[in-house]
């Protein structure tokens, strides 16, 4: 499992980071929100498991980056670590989408239970399914009729989004800014390269499924499995 610590406090981070290491867990720092978004961009192996996140940053706070995370369909699950002890700042929290809020201090021993549980919830979460497609949120895994489809984050991510919207158009602008981040820029090729191997790796279990409406953006086709 590999998480990332978001905490503008070094002394807590260490702190963090070495509870999830005598857990067996990896772990990656950001002190803000800024640097958590690019770690996220960057994401090592794939993708994390889990953020652990304070509220009180320089810049964006926690509310606002995890906002910002499901706004564009992130679905990591989120514990926020705290000195923020107020009932309201909890509702919020978990209002905003949190999976769990902890406040500081906090022991090692809870904390890895708390993530075991959290974890372990996510997993217990039914798949998202549309048409031949199966998305597994939790473990960021996709089959279409019963087969598995090894995708890259970035090409999970744009499958998400697509299914989302459940066979609506999606501009290309709006890929663009909540997947990669990046305001339009009509010389860039990066979507379409994505989509070329996404549809590459799932048409090899059936008819072309991403449709593209010229000017517009992208759809994805809703068929329905061949054995129905």
């Amino acid at each position: 499992m590999r998480v990332l610590i978001v905490d503008d406090d070094p002394d807590f981070r260490q702190f963090l980071e070495l509870a999830l290491e005598g857990a067996g867990t990896e772990s990656t720092a950001a002190p803000d929100g800024e640097q958590a978004l690019q770690a996220l961009r960057d994401a090592p192996g794939g993708h994390y498991d889990l953020i652990l996140l304070d509220i009180e940053m320089p810049g964006q706070d926690g509310f606002e980056l995890l906002y910002a995370l499901r706004e564009t369909g992130r679905e990591i699950p989120v514990i926020f670590v705290t000195g923020r002890e107020k009932v309201a700042d909890r509702v919020r929290g978990l209002e905003l989408g949190a999976d769990d809020y902890l406040i500081k201090p906090v022991a090692a021993e809870e904390l890895v239970a708390r993530i075991e549980t959290v974890v372990r919830r996510r997993e217990q979460v039914a798949p998202l399914e549309y048409g031949e497609l199966s998305l597994d949120l939790a473990r960021h895994r996709v089959q279409r009729n019963g087969a598995p489809v090894e995708l890259s984050p970035r090409e999970f991510d744009l499958l998400l989004a697509l299914v989302r919207a459940k066979g609506e158009i999606v501009s290309r602008d709006d890929l663009l800014r909540d997947i990669w981040n990046i305001d339009f820029d009509p010389s860039t090729n990066v979507l379409d390269v994505h989509i070329g191997r996404l549809r590459k790796k799932l048409d090899r279990h059936g008819r072309p499924l991403i449709k593209n409406e010229r000017g517009q953006g992208f759809f994805i086709a809703a068929y329905q499995s061949e054995e129905n």
